[in-house]
């Protein structure tokens, strides 16, 4: 399992951050190297729906840019759960578009006892045309929000027995299927949630 490690300083901001921006979404990037955060971008939430999604704004994403010249990289992404556990949602899967960064939920579900936990986000696959829609038949998915259906599938169950040899084993995934561009061929993406360790420095 991968590692992160956080300083008390970070932790304690990006829970200063979450709070204040309550009911909302809090959102914001950190810097670091090896593992190992060093800084702290907290960012404004730009998406049309803060409550239950995420966005973060295209200057703090500019800023960012800058860390790979002084040595440092886009070490994790964190937001915030206001209401929801510290796991990540379909639309946070469909969002997630930074497979080496780790992305951090901060859970304030209970919010005398905020929980942080991190994943890796990554596509291992996308099926499109027929084997999208076969899949699309004989699967159920869940309606998201409008435009975007997905399913859930826990550790241990094969996201498909025809990609099985393809794909991580012992790791949940969701299958993302958006089809709010009805002119493109169905597509279905696979996306891997894989836990990262995250320890938080006293």
């Amino acid at each position: 399992m991968a590692h992160l490690t956080l300083p008390q300083s970070i932790y304690r901001a990006m829970l200063a951050h979450a709070y204040d921006d309550l009911p909302n979404e809090a959102c914001g990037l950190l810097r670091g190297r090896a593992g190992q955060a060093t800084g702290i971008l907290p960012a404004r939430n730009i998406a049309l729906t803060p409550r239950s999604d995420y966005e973060v704004d295209a200057e703090t994403l500019l800023r960012a840019l800058a860390w790979e010249d002084e040595g440092d990289e886009l070490i994790a992404i964190y937001h915030s759960h206001p209401t929801g556990p510290a796991y990540p949602s379909a639309i946070d899967a469909a969002k997630a578009f930074y497979p080496n960064s780790v992305y951090l939920i901060l859970s304030l579900q209970d919010p005398a006892l905020p929980r942080l936990a991190g994943f890796f986000l990554r596509p291992e696959l996308i099926l499109r045309g027929d084997a999208a829609a076969k899949l699309l038949h004989d699967m159920t998915f869940s309606l998201v929000r409008p435009g975007l259906r997905s399913v859930h599938l826990p550790p241990g169950e094969p996201p498909l027995d025809a990609v099985e040899d393809q794909v991580p084993s012992q790791v949940a995934f969701y299958l993302i299927f958006d089809d709010n561009d009805s002119r493109r061929a169905p597509t279905v993406r696979l996306i891997s949630v894989q836990p990262v360790d995250v320890t938080i420095e006293i």
